[in-house]
Order: structure tokens, then sequence, then C-alpha cells
């Protein structure tokens, strides 16, 4: 627990008025419509790899990934991804091989990330771990939730909507196991998602402001108070028994929640409902 008020702590620092800045490229990137000859497999003669969002046949639009094998008919490969779509060649486990990434979102800030790989005559997908916006978090699906926003040796960094005590970006790391597929590797958070929101946006629509006094537990690992009427921000949480805040002076604590069953969704905080906590609850449809 103190490694990871340590991380927060970090983060909130970064909770300081300044605009927000354009993203860099990431590492790996690949424009839209080009055509490019990569080695996919490994084996030292390279494929010809574009994507693009395009129309079937049928009328719908999707990011459409075509690889042409040095022999035989071209390999397609589609998503329903069509909004910010984005797509990546690495090399992610160092194995010889590349991992194309797709990314992007599938319609109102549903953000997933596919992961495919040339095996020299099929494509096929590598599974994520399940980090969607339900609380179930376990088992592998086709697609990582959450948008690729940033690659570092080897690791995935995905941020997707998550709803507690409000919906909110928030991110989770990845990586390429032994066993063909992706696990977290982190310290099992979801962390809040600062790119884009500078500090007025955030704490004009994001903040919560206590209706009572609430009990919480500090860094050190005491319990302490947040009177009524202070603000609070949900920076990181693990969706199952503690979501930590910080205040807009800097204060760093965790909250003890859990699922609110006998309503069938939201959150207790120290075992009574949020509605009764908050003054508001901020949650996207």
């Amino acid at each position: 627990m103190k490694r990871v008020f340590a991380l927060l702590l970090a983060l909130a620092a970064m909770l300081t008025p300044a605009l927000a800045e354009e993203e860099p490229t990431i590492a790996g990137q690949l424009a839209q419509g080009e055509t490019l000859q990569i080695d996919l497999d490994g084996d030292g003669a390279a494929e010809t790899v574009r994507w693009a969002v395009e129309t079937t046949e049928y009328g719908v639009d999707c990011l459409t990934l075509t690889v042409q094998p040095k022999e035989g008919k071209a390999l397609v490969y589609a998503t329903d991804i069509v909004w910010k779509p984005e797509a990546f060649a690495l090399d992610l486990d160092g194995d010889g091989a590349v991992e194309l990434l797709l990314s992007g979102d599938v319609m109102s800030d549903d953000y997933y990330t596919a992961c495919v790989r040339y095996d020299g005559s099929a494509l096929y997908e590598v599974l994520f771990p399940d980090s969607n916006r339900g609380d179930s978090g376990s088992g592998y699906f086709r697609q990582g939730y959450g948008r690729v926003i940033a690659i570092e040796d080897g690791r995935l960094t995905l941020s997707g909507s998550q709803d507690v005590l409000g919906t909110w970006f928030a991110t989770r790391q990845v990586r390429l196991s032994p066993y063909d597929r992706f696990e977290f590797d982190d310290d099992g958070l979801w962390t809040r998602d600062m790119v884009d929101l500078d500090d007025a946006e955030l704490w004009e629509y994001a903040a919560l402001t206590a209706k009572i006094e609430l009990t919480y537990t500090a860094p050190d690992g005491s319990e302490a108070t947040l009177p009524a009427g202070e603000k609070l921000l949900v920076i990181a949480s693990d969706k199952q028994e503690t979501a930590h805040f910080t205040t807009p002076d800097g204060l760093i604590g965790a909250l003890s929640i859990s699922p609110d069953y006998d309503r069938g969704w939201g959150w207790m905080v120290n075992g009574v409902g949020e509605a009764d906590c908050f003054e508001y609850v901020p949650y996207a449809d």
C-alpha cells in the first residue's frame, strides 16, 4: 500500500494548472493509407502492410488491415474501430516477429485495442485480459479495453473510461507473456489518465463534494477524516475495495468502497451509498 501511495503522490503532483499539450507520436505508429514493407514473421523477407478506415460491401465503416504475403492472396483483418483510429507495428516481446496494433474508438468513447500477428500463412489475434468497465476483471478477450497512449519497453498503456464514484478515463499496463497473450503488468490499479484535461476542467466537472464527514486511510496507514464540503478527485482504484483520491490542496488518501448490490449499480463508501456521501456523482451513459 505504501508503494501505491508513493506512486499516487507523484500523480497528484501533476494536478496543477497547465494547458494540455499535443500528444507526441508513439514509436512504431503507422500512417493511415500508407503502404509499407515490413518483415512481420522475421524470416528476412518483407510483407506489404496497409491500414485504413474503409467502407465494406455492406456499407459499414471499419478499420481494415491488409497484409499481402510474399506469395498468395492478401489477408484482411477488420475491426469496428472507426473514430480516432491508429495503428502500430513493433516487436513487443523481442522474438524477431512484429505485432500489429489497431486502436481507437468504436462509438462514444468506447476505446479498444486489437493485436494481430502474421505467422507466415495467416493472421491471428492475441488475447487481452479483461479491463472493461464491468466489474468481472477476469478472463481474456479478442480486444483490450482502451486506446494505446504509450508503448515503452514492450509494455502497452491502455486508456479507457471506468465507472468508480463517477466515470473517468483510467489506464492499465499490459505486456505480452510467454503464453502468447497479454497480461497485466502494473500495480493492479486503474489510474486516472490526465491527458487532455487542464486543472480548471478537472475540478469543475469531475470532482466530488462530500455531503458527510468521510473516514479515509492516510498514506502512513492511519485513519483520518475528510470534512463535509471538501472536494476530492478519484485518481486510482482497484475496482474492488479501494478508491484513492486527492484534494485541491494535494492531500492524498484512500476510501473503502464496495459494490452497491442492493441498488444494482454504483458503489458504497464505508458502507454508505455514494449518493448519500457526495452531492453529485458524475457518471456518463
